[in-house]
Order: structure tokens, then C-alpha cells, then sequence
């Protein structure tokens, strides 16, 4: 389909439309999707909702950075990010990674699976070797996705105003991004 569009076993990742916007308003209302920094701190209403998703198609259809859409089954779950943060008082962005599901869409491995999904498109896309999360340490579900991505803890750090646990994983040009990757490599 469309080269924007990032592929997994389960899921599809793909850019934000205009009619996800009444989703994303509704998914920002539930206390358990909503982050400790950044736009999903607090619910949106309609015109906001409408604004980011905008702002986010934009930024993927431009730049192939940003945040894109989760969606299993054809339904909207969530919202999985590759993006630069600037870590509070550091004057050079990382690159990160990060997700959001509906509580109904965890446990499953499916923040694993958008996770690794960005991390292959953001090695084949853009050549990006080092990735991030940014975690606060009472996240142990975070923490879990991370270290399957194979992330390990790198140093503290602070996202407005946030204190978190910064963790990063290094990939190399011919190296695969994704366990399962290294599996079938293994198995041939």
C-alpha cells in the first residue's frame, strides 16, 4: 500500500487521517491512555484532537517522523511514535520511541510489535542506528517493552519535568531490527 504505511504480523502503523480524529478524542478521555508529558496529558475535545492529528499526518507525510496511527483489526488501538526529544536542560535531541494503547489493547505484545515495527522503518527509512525510551520508573509494563526490543538501561534523565529512565538499543546497517527477524536468521 503506501510506503507511510509500517507493517507487522498483528498490526498496521500507518499516518493519522481526519477521521481518526473522533477516536483519538475518545481513546484521550480514558485515564489509563493518557502520559505523564507530551500532548496526551490531559483529554482532548474535538477541535484539539482534530489539530494534532493534522499537525502528526503532516509531520509523517514530510518528514516520515512523527506519530502514527496503530490500528489491529482495522480499528484504531493507539498511537506509536519515532520522533527527536529533547531531554529537559540537553541541547541534542534522541532519537525516540513510544507508544500508547488502549488498556484493552495491552498485554498482548502488541506495544512490543508497533515498537519494533518503527525501529525497522526508522533503520530502512531514515538510517538511524541508535534508538530511545524515555520511561518514568514506576513504568514496569514500559520497562518490559523496552528490554524486548532489546533496550537497556542507559541513564536518567528529565522530559518536561519528568523524571524518567532513558533506555537505548543500538542497530548496525545488516543487522535486523526485530527478534523475530533474528529468529527466522537463526532457523535458515
Amino acid at each position: 500500500m503506501n510506503a507511510l504505511w509500517i507493517r507487522t504480523d498483528r498490526l498496521v502503523l500507518r499516518p493519522w487521517e481526519e477521521t481518526d480524529a473522533n477516536r483519538l478524542m475518545l481513546m484521550t478521555q480514558d485515564q489509563q491512555f493518557r502520559a505523564r508529558w507530551g500532548v496526551f496529558r490531559e483529554p482532548m475535545d474535538a477541535a484539539r484532537a482534530l489539530e494534532w492529528v493534522r499537525t502528526v499526518h503532516k509531520s509523517v507525510m514530510t518528514e516520515q517522523l512523527g506519530s502514527w496511527a496503530v490500528l489491529e483489526n482495522a480499528h484504531v488501538i493507539g498511537c506509536a511514535s519515532l520522533l527527536p526529544r529533547w531531554p529537559d536542560f540537553e541541547d541534542e535531541p534522541l532519537m525516540a520511541v513510544e507508544y500508547r494503547l488502549l488498556h484493552s489493547a495491552q498485554g498482548r505484545g502488541l506495544a512490543t510489535e508497533a515498537i519494533l515495527g518503527l525501529i525497522d522503518f526508522g533503520q530502512n527509512q531514515h538510517g538511524i542506528e541508535e534508538f530511545h525510551a524515555f520511561i518514568p520508573p514506576e513504568n514496569t509494563q514500559a520497562k518490559n517493552v523496552a528490554f524486548k526490543v532489546g533496550m537497556q538501561f542507559w541513564r536518567m534523565g528529565r522530559i518536561e519535568g519528568v523524571v524518567v529512565e532513558i533506555y537505548r538499543t543500538h542497530v548496525h546497517p545488516g543487522q535486523p531490527a526485530t527478534r523475530r527477524n533474528q529468529r527466522r536468521e537463526e532457523v535458515a
